[in-house]
This record gives structure tokens, sequence and C-alpha cells, in this order.
């Protein structure tokens, strides 16, 4: 069993507590605030990744594909939102965070084999795991208590599993989207995107999860036609 660093998780626990209530309610609101966030989110991201692709070869071509990859992630956070529905928008924010949350706390307890040594030797599989338990948890208590309030929707199991399947697939990318800022990180040379968040480094350390989770959110609700 790992060792958690309370110094480090006193700041990373005041920092969400500033930025969660931020962000929800940008989302819940919508309009105006929710595209002021989208708009500096994106600003602030792009200057970081240009600022760490500085230091690789290639140079333009990776702040060509870097800047497409935020354009793509940022842009359907905005279709989830507009096109989709509240509660859905509301759904893939916490699931992130779930999945975040998860992953912290069940790789730091745990500990175990690697996830991926070469790319971020803090990643264990048993924080995976907690990613996928705690994001497809959350999908299945939100539908419950929320999307469907209803004691049917308990009986109903082709939704239930669905949620979870969600769950677990946002979880999985999310990881995989962290995975990615962490390995051009290395290629730079740098240890966090930048310092704009105590605790937790640079916006992009923050939201490098929700980035490639987003696309497939859209595609999953999307394809499967999931009332949300």
């Amino acid at each position: 069993m790992g060792r958690f660093n309370l110094k480090a998780l006193q700041e990373r626990a005041i920092s969400a507590a500033i930025l969660i209530p931020v962000v929800l309610f940008a989302v819940i609101w919508g309009g105006i605030p929710f595209y002021i966030m989208i708009a500096l989110l994106a600003a602030i991201s792009a200057y970081e990744w240009i600022s760490m692709v500085r230091k690789i070869d290639d140079t333009a071509l990776h702040v060509l594909w870097g800047l497409v990859y935020l354009a793509v992630g940022f842009l359907c956070c905005i279709v989830i939102r507009e096109e989709q529905s509240l509660n859905a928008a509301i759904l893939f924010v916490i699931m992130v965070w779930a999945a975040d949350i998860g992953a912290y706390f069940s790789g730091k307890y745990f500990g175990g084999a690697k996830l991926a040594p070469l790319i971020s030797p803090n990643k264990t599989w048993a924080g995976l795991g907690g990613a996928c338990d705690s994001a497809g948890l959350v999908a299945v208590l939100y539908y419950l208590g929320v999307i469907a309030f209803s004691f049917e929707a308990v009986f109903s199991w082709m939704a239930l599993i669905f949620m979870f399947f969600v769950g677990v697939m946002i979880a999985i990318v999310s990881q995989g989207g962290d995975l990615l800022i962490s390995f051009m990180k290395r290629k730079a040379g740098v240890k966090d995107t930048g310092a704009l968040i105590p605790g937790h480094g640079g916006l992009l350390d923050r939201i490098d999860s929700l980035l490639l989770a987003a696309p497939v959110f859209f595609v999953l609700t999307s394809f499967f036609s999931f009332n949300l």
C-alpha cells in the first residue's frame, strides 16, 4: 500500500474546492458564462501546449496537431452542452472527475504493477481499475437519481449496464488522455505543463483527461441514441 502526500493532497483539495463550483456554475448556467469558460480554458491550454512543444523537435508539426487536438476536444464539450443536454454535460464532467479521483486514491492505496512505466511511472493498473469503478458507479447513480428519477429505472437493466459501460469507457479514455500529455511532457523534458493550479501544475495537467474523453462521450451517446 502506498502513502499519501498530505501536503500535495491538501493543495489538490483546495484547488478542487475552488474550481469545481466555478465549472459547475458555468456548465449549468450555459450561455455566456459557459462560452467564456471554454474560451479561457482553450486559450490557456493552447499557450501551455505551445510553450511545452517548443522544447521538442519538429515544433511546428507538434503545434499544429496539438491545436487541432485541443480544438476537437473543446468543440465536443460545446456540442455536448448545447446540442445534447444539460444532464449529458454534467454527467460527462462528473464521470471524468470521478475517474481522476478513483485513479488517484486507488493507485496510491494499492500501488502494484505500473500501467505505463516509461510514460507515467505513478500510474498503476490498480489506479485504472479504481477509475473504471468510480466513473461507472457515478454514471449509474446519476442515471438513477437525476436522469431517470423513477423506481422503474432500477429494473431497466439495459440502461444501467449501458451507463456503467459509458463510465468505464470514459475512465479508460480519460486515462489515455492523461498518458498522452504525460508522454509529451517527457518528450519536452518538463514535469508539468505549467504552474497555474497549486497541487496540479498547469491547466493541461488538470484537463488532459477531459480533452480525449469528450469526443468519445459524444460518439457513444450519439451512436447509441441514448436519451440523457
